[in-house]
């Protein structure tokens, strides 16, 4: 999603530097390790910084004569998505108005993920699958195929039982684990699954979800949901099955 505010408002990597007074190489090697916040723009894809993401981030890891470095930080439990840090764990719900703001989500979500160390999961109908990664590889530079062939992205159609979902995703991650990988991300879109039309089974899942998946492995997941599919007192419903929205920007997680 585009942020609110113009550039003016943003600081180009020379100035965020000299605002944490490190050098430029720390803050990219921070925003790569997703330990601190930055947003990318234009074709050339280059970061700024949010002057209150810059602030946050100093009462977090103050930079003293040693510096500050992720392997210090170790236990901080907090990624960057969408340009906030966001706490380990977290179960995130998405909602989107049009086919275009869930492509361009999920899109950015998992680019932000598809690092060295991480494993991705996209978890929706086929036609979806294609367009999520079609956005990728243009609007990324990514080689999906590679990523996929790597171990690093698994890509899915979601089972038709809430059971056989949950079943899916711990054997995916518990493998991912056995060989070393300690951070995940987790993207599905929700409303384009065989539970949609079943809000006391979509619930279900959410609060099965939470407590087998979310809870129990190193996980960043972002739960998508079509508002033109449900009134509001449903997407209401739905929202609270995700507790860790309350704690971000509301617009951050609308498309």
């Amino acid at each position: 999603m585009t942020p609110k505010g113009g550039e003016d408002d943003l600081l180009n990597i020379k100035q965020a530097a000299q605002f944490l007074q490190v050098s430029e190489t720390s803050l990219r090697r921070w925003t790569n390790s997703g330990y601190l916040a930055s947003l990318r723009i234009g074709r050339r894809r280059e970061r700024r910084f949010r002057r209150a993401d810059l602030v946050a981030f100093l009462e977090h890891h103050p930079v003293d004569g040693e510096g500050w470095s992720p392997a210090r930080a170790k236990g901080s439990g907090r990624v960057s998505v969408s340009g906030m840090m966001v706490p380990i764990g977290s179960h995130l719900c998405g909602l989107y108005d049009s086919d275009e703001g869930r492509t361009s989500q999920a899109a950015a979500f998992l680019a932000d993920g598809l690092r060295p160390g991480i494993v991705c999961v996209l978890v929706a109908t086929r036609k979806v699958q294609d367009q999520i990664l079609a956005r990728l590889a243009a609007g990324f530079e990514l080689s999906v195929q590679v990523e996929i062939d790597g171990g690093r992205l698994f890509v899915s159609e979601y089972a038709p039982t809430c059971e056989a979902q949950w079943e899916y995703f711990e054997s995916v991650l518990e493998a991912a684990t056995r060989r070393g990988i300690r951070a995940f991300r987790v993207i599905g879109d929700v409303s384009g699954g065989p539970l949609a039309d079943n809000l006391e089974e979509t619930t279900r899942y959410e609060t099965g979800y939470d407590r087998l998946i979310a809870r129990r492995y190193p996980t960043l997941t972002l739960c998508q949901y079509d508002v033109r599919q449900y009134t509001g007192r449903e997407v209401l419903g739905i929202y609270k099955c995700h507790g860790d929205n309350f704690i971000l920007p509301a617009e951050r997680l609308l498309a």
